[in-house]
């Protein structure tokens, strides 16, 4: 699939603090329609992605994440409520990006209910006012971005930069929905970077925040774009994979340890790259194995425990599932 962006000149861009413009998605039935509403957003500063089908949005939507999406009701394919929809429920969709949803005039009452109760931030009909339109998006970015600088500050760790528990949490409640609906794998690693001796110990706040960072600097170019990065509530480091089983764990463990090895080459004060703990649950299929989200973290964290007093011989990583029974 291949797209092209219509951006405005610099000098049209909105003066906002932005280095790049705005991304509107639109997608309307008509070509003619699809083209006029294109060359008023562009001439306002906006930069556009044009489409005339339902599905073809639907992916650009998820390719590109738009900063906004102006989505006519009668698309061919599926309509502007069912992009929507499916949107609304997709797990790396940001939620608050505002949709504006169009239609022919009049409208039925409950189409425009259906809109408003499945996400939609207004609900326009033909002819649209072009003017009015423009005032609205600026209103909607601009609540956005402050919804979004106020979320990053409460949901992110800002010593190590990656997701608090409670972020962590919610992200794997939206990833344990889409993998049970689907019947994906779904896995949750926790890791801990230790030296010979055992290193920081959980309940050593200072220290386990200081062997994250350092962990993090060496180990996040290993992570997919996917996974979801976070920390446990006792501050240890947790990852979210989604479509992932056992064995992709384990595959993941191995990237890992080698992007360690290349990163620290050299370095000094910090544990050699086998060096590290991890826990692990994981299943094939998620639908089999119905649990609480926060049972995700919950078990890899217990996997990890096992193993939190290493011997010369024993694994640097456990699965839940092979926990001894005592």
């Amino acid at each position: 699939m291949s797209a092209a962006i219509s951006t405005p000149e610099p000098a049209d861009m909105p003066n906002e603090g932005h280095q790049h413009p705005p991304v509107i998605l639109i997608a309307t039935e008509g070509d003619w329609a699809g083209r006029s509403l294109e060359s008023v957003l562009v001439a306002h500063g906006y930069a556009v992605l044009r489409s005339g089908d339902g599905e073809d949005a639907l992916a650009l939507a998820k390719r590109y994440q738009p900063d906004a999406m102006i989505l006519d009701e009668h698309l061919p394919g599926l309509s502007g409520i069912e992009v929507m929809k499916l949107l609304r429920e997709e797990p790396g969709f940001d939620a608050s990006t505002p949709i504006v949803i169009t239609a022919p005039s009049p409208t039925q009452r409950q189409v425009r209910q259906e809109a408003y109760e499945n996400g939609a931030w207004d609900f326009c009909t033909h002819p649209l006012e072009a003017e009015t339109l423009i005032l609205k998006l600026s209103t909607f970015l601009r609540a956005r971005r402050a919804l979004s600088e106020a979320r990053e500050q409460a949901l992110m760790d800002q010593t190590t930069g990656v997701l608090t528990h409670q972020s962590l949490e919610r992200w794997a409640e939206q990833l344990a929905a889409r993998a049970s609906r689907n019947h994906e794998p779904l896995a949750c690693v926790v890791l801990m970077p230790s030296d010979a001796k055992g290193g920081p110990r959980a309940n050593e706040t200072d220290q386990v925040t200081g062997a994250v960072s350092s962990f993090l600097q060496l180990s996040k170019d290993a992570f997919r774009r996917s996974d979801i990065v976070g920390r446990t509530a006792d501050g240890r480091l947790a990852l979210l994979a989604p479509d992932t089983d056992g064995d992709g764990v384990e595959g993941m463990l191995a990237r890992l340890r080698a992007a360690i090895a290349e990163a620290s080459a050299g370095a000094t004060g910090f544990p050699s790259p086998t060096e590290f703990k991890a826990g692990y649950w994981a299943v094939h299929d998620f639908a089999s194995a119905p649990l609480e989200p926060s049972e995700l973290i919950r078990r890899a964290a217990k996997a990890l425990d096992h193993i939190s007093n290493p011997s010369p011989t024993e694994r640097l990583a456990m699965s839940f599932d092979k926990i001894p029974i005592s």
